[in-house]
């Protein structure tokens, strides 16, 4: 959270802050006589416009500010002297000066900003050094209370508004370590019910930019983190304030201002990165206001946490990401894909993440799901292919039970997709690596340079680390799910319990922290609609299309006898068959969304995926037959070359994969330090979340040149010299485009017999 990382509490604006008195030459009794001379002086002028028909003077009002300057830096003496008096401290409590002081200023007339910026240093030295002993007298509190509801009825400068946050955060600061402090600003109002001025002062500044945004949102979470203790507080929050719609609106006012386009000119851009957001100021700000609502939620009351979701999801998610994500325009759905795509990466709050997840697994639109629709997109040939295969990605990379249900496995659990016979043997290990052996097999016969020794290009030993470790995360991840996926858990009787709620939610996150269990409720009530979604081919049907007829039913929910993967697994699949008619970074990204998808440990998914050794149904392609079909395709191709004239291309093609590697390896230290810097000028800007660092490059080649998670600012981007796209139209570019493709198959191969190795290993 960059204001709590980036931004020390108390650090202010103006004169108090650079204030350094010589206390090593402090004398008690004349810093007293001092400042008991330089009230004097105020008082006397105090009251000479008291006399009837005497208005204050531009002079008296420059006078009386000087003394009070002086005032101010005596008191600081003092109360930072190894042995402070009180003398000056205890004057002002005895003579009542600050009650008489602020009544004075409000007769000064257009002087009163004025007298009020000068309060406000005064209050801002006193709570910084004197809190202990004044916050709990009551002439301290009550006064200071007058004067911040003075200030809620006036349109101050900026100069007042800086040094009005700057007082409330130190007061927030206070409560932190004083929490019974926070009732003395409660106002009761006629009909007793407390209004917290500090928390309603604050609101206004909560989508500013700059400092004082990041000050004010500072100030705002310390009292949001006291209502999680404190049931009145949050009720106020909730009931009172308006925090929770401004929010809403905030964002959806802010995602309003980011550009509907992003001019992005290399080839193999996905994703938008910290780069992206720090080169983009819109972008910035509202990311620094989607970050305070995820901090908010971590540390806030449940009833408050309840309330911020509700309104994030109606005020911005369904009136604003709704419609941005099913506009007409392509590059403005792009933008919009990718905008949304940085959103979920930037969440680190399971309530929150769960919050933007239910809106896309749930909501409809013209009949048809979020989810369904963006689906569909993945069969699409443009740049919304690939934003939207990351899209994915980063949905897979949450490990979350009803994300993997929806897209995958409320499809696999009837297990029509495999023979009656081969049911029992779904959660059967491979103790041999029979499997891994027959991937590596599949890898087209085409000659390989031995220059790449050294690269992690072509190291399966790095393969296998790099399976290692992801897929025992990825058990640890999954190891609150509410069932196995393994053909028996869930049953066909433990779906038709299962009941859809009445508004239609998603009953208990499976993400760490949210919940204790996962869902799956909605999920499963939801699995008759694989009947119109199917056909018996396993295509998914036109929204039109006509329902499968011959359906088996198991209490109140009808599965479809047809076989049938799902609209997901057969779109990626569709997508892989049709490699060699395809952007080179689409397959990269492609291949990447297959190996996670490998990664887990699931039975269901695991077997479909990774054991050739399972018979299917006859229209049920595996993935071990469209890899195959891809091999012959490659080595058809390759026929009428010479081996010479293949050597080569294949040397160039691997000279540029290589040349890929070097540069992405060399700029991972410099990317990894971009996310925690700051600009000379001190400003914090946006940087993304723990595990966007942690999941940007991998030991194995072909993540590392498929995730490239550090660009260039995109105005500065410039056409990438592996722009080839397997639609080439000379002879010579297919086969540089054949070969290509034949690598890049040849390394995921090694991919995926490392992920099979590994759930190998782990099963024993």
């Amino acid at each position: 959270m960059s204001w709590i990382r980036n931004n020390p509490f108390g650090s202010g604006y103006g004169k108090v802050q650079n204030y350094r008195p010589n206390t090593g030459e402090y004398d008690p009794t004349a810093c007293f006589d001092s400042f008991r001379k330089h009230w004097q002086q105020i008082s006397d002028i105090i009251e000479i416009v008291k006399l009837p028909k005497t208005g204050v003077k531009h002079d008296e009002i420059l006078s009386v500010v000087s003394n009070l300057d002086f005032m101010i830096r005596l008191l600081l003496l003092e109360l930072q002297s190894s042995r402070p008096s009180l003398k000056c401290l205890e004057y002002i409590i005895n003579e009542n000066i600050l009650e008489i002081f602020f009544n004075w200023s409000l007769q000064t007339g257009k002087y009163e900003n004025t007298l009020i910026i000068e309060q406000l240093k005064l209050y801002e030295v006193l709570v910084c050094y004197a809190n202990k002993q004044l916050l709990n007298h009551d002439s301290f509190h009550c006064t200071l209370l007058k004067l911040l509801k003075s200030c809620s009825e006036i349109c101050f400068s900026l100069e007042v508004e800086k040094r009005l946050v700057v007082l409330l955060n130190q007061l927030c600061v206070s409560f932190i370590h004083q929490s019974h402090l926070l009732y003395n600003f409660f106002e009761k109002r006629t009909n007793d019910s407390p209004k917290f001025i500090i928390f309603s002062l604050l609101i206004p500044f909560v989508h500013r930019e700059g400092t004082l945004g990041q000050q004010a949102r500072d100030s705002l979470l310390l009292c949001i983190a006291l209502s999680k203790q404190n049931d009145s507080l949050a009720d106020y929050i909730v009931d009172e304030s308006k925090i929770c719609p401004v929010l809403a609106t905030g964002l959806s006012g802010l995602y309003s201002r980011l550009p509907r386009k992003l001019n992005v000119e290399v080839e193999d851009w996905y994703c938008l990165t910290p780069d992206d957001v720090n080169d983009i100021p819109e972008l910035a700000t509202f990311m620094n206001s989607l970050e305070f609502c995820n901090a908010s939620v971590q540390v806030a009351h449940p009833h408050l946490v309840k309330n911020i979701l509700e309104f994030l999801y109606k005020g911005f998610l369904l009136p604003v990401m709704g419609p941005a994500l099913l506009q007409n325009v392509d590059q403005e759905l792009i933008t919009a894909t990718a905008y949304f795509d940085l959103f979920l990466r930037s969440l680190t709050e399971p309530a929150l993440i769960y919050c933007f997840i239910k809106f896309i697994l749930v909501e409809t639109y013209d009949g048809q799901r979020l989810i369904d629709i963006l689906i569909e997109r993945i069969n699409c040939f443009s740049k919304l292919c690939l934003v939207t295969l990351s899209f994915m990605q980063t949905l897979i990379e949450l490990n979350c039970e009803d994300v993997m249900l929806e897209l995958v496995f409320k499809y696999l659990i009837p297990c029509n997709h495999i023979m009656e016979s081969q049911k029992s043997r779904i959660g059967q290990g491979d103790p041999f690596c029979e499997n891994t052996e027959k991937f590596l097999q599949l890898a087209p016969k085409i000659f390989r340079s031995k220059k790449i020794e050294g690269s992690l290009y072509g190291d399966y030993q790095a393969y296998l680390a790099d399976a290692r470790s992801k897929i025992e995360a990825c058990v640890i991840a999954t190891s609150t799910w509410t069932y196995n996926y393994n053909g028996e858990n869930p049953s066909i009787i433990d779906i038709s319990g299962l009941q859809i709620s009445e508004d239609n939610e998603l009953e208990h996150p499976s993400l760490p922290s949210a919940d204790d269990q996962s869902s799956g409720y909605e999920s499963f009530a939801r699995i008759n609609e694989i009947t119109s979604e199917c056909g018996s081919g396993g295509e998914f049907d036109s929204p039109n299309g006509s329902e499968i007829s011959s359906e088996k039913c198991h209490g109140n929910i009808c599965m479809p006898s047809a076989p049938c993967i799902g609209p997901f697994l057969q779109a990626i699949l569709n997508k892989l068959e049709n490699m060699f008619t395809q952007n080179l970074f689409i397959n990269l990204q492609l291949t990447g969304l297959i190996s996670r998808l490998a990664i887990y440990p699931q039975p269901l998914l695991r077997s479909f995926l990774l054991d050739q050794s399972f018979i299917f149904q006859p229209s049920i392609r595996s993935l071990y037959q469209v890899i195959g079909c891809l091999k012959q395709k490659i080595e058809a191709a390759i026929t009428d070359f010479t081996a010479a004239q293949l050597r080569t291309i294949v040397e160039d093609c691997e000279t540029i994969l290589l040349d890929r590697e070097n540069r992405l390896v060399n700029i991972r230290k410099y990317a990894l330090q971009a996310l925690s810097m700051t600009s000379s000028d001190g400003k914090c800007y946006y940087s993304s979340s723990e595990r966007d660092t942690k999941r940007s490059f991998t030991s194995a080649f072909t993540q590392v040149f498929r995730k490239k998670k550090h660009h260039p600012p995109i105005s500065e981007r410039k056409l990438d010299n592996l722009s080839y796209s397997f639609r080439s139209t000379t002879s010579s570019n297919e086969v540089h485009s054949t070969i290509m493709c034949a690598l890049l198959l040849s390394e995921w191969l090694k991919e995926l017999a490392a992920i099979t190795q590994e759930h190998s290993v782990h099963m024993k």
